[in-house]
């Protein structure tokens, strides 16, 4: 019994969840910006077949009342976490490693149909030997991406993603955690990116969802849209 509850433990312990949002590499307490989603954060969508690929179980966007402000040009800082953000948080499990994705879409969409854009990507870095996750792991949970420029003002969902690739040698057996937040973007310029559904982007077979990561990552292709860059 005793054996059994630690390998349950390590297997939740694996798995992660958006622990908090900011600026410029500070971010705010726990939780504040981000979309409720269910009573269990840290599990990951196996389907990228179901609405859950959004946002992980968002619950609507009414229930967030707040939006975080962000001048266009300017770095947003997403913070994933285990559970919390002391220094023994293990962010993600080492093993679960792949690529980080973060999107964008227009908060009156809800982020249903045609709404969303790639605003960065980043799998393995060949030149340090390092997945994604283990830079994440690397800066305490942190990742920092720019707001783009070309789009318009207003409020928007942002859609920061892990994909754990332990298992995806097997169809189905990517792992996906995505969390979505809220923004409010001043001092941006027009723009139109190419907008895709979520779910939609992801298929059972493409190269960066089936991928056998234990073979390296220098063949690794990137899954989804291409990053928006006007």
């Amino acid at each position: 019994m005793v054996a059994l509850v630690a390998a349950v433990f390590r297997v939740a312990s694996a798995h992660t969840s958006l622990y908090s949002i900011g600026i410029n590499g500070e971010t705010n307490p726990k939780g504040k910006y981000i979309l409720p989603y269910d009573s269990k954060p840290s599990h990951p969508v196996r389907d990228a077949t179901l609405d859950t690929l959004r946002c992980r179980d968002k619950k609507g966007t009414s229930q967030v009342t707040e939006s975080l402000q962000v001048v266009a040009g300017t770095q947003l800082t997403v913070e994933w976490h285990h559970y919390n953000s002391t220094e023994t948080d293990n962010v993600i499990s080492p093993s679960h490693r792949g690529p980080c994705l973060i999107y964008m879409a227009p908060l009156e969409s809800n982020g249903e149909g045609f709404a969303w854009f790639k605003i960065y990507e980043q799998g393995f870095d060949a030149a340090r030997n390092m997945w994604c996750t283990d830079i994440v792991r690397e800066n305490h949970g942190k990742l920092s991406v720019t707001i783009p420029t070309q789009i318009n003002n207003g409020d928007y969902l942002v859609r920061a993603e892990i994909i754990s690739l332990h298992h995806a040698d097997l169809v189905g057996g990517a792992q996906f955690f995505p969390n979505c937040a809220k923004i409010s973007v001043t001092g941006a310029t027009y723009g139109k990116p190419d907008l895709y559904a979520i779910p939609g982007i992801y298929g059972i077979n493409d190269t960066g969802i089936l991928f056998d990561r234990h073979k390296g990552g220098a063949t690794y292709k990137l899954p989804g849209p291409p990053v928006y860059a006007p």
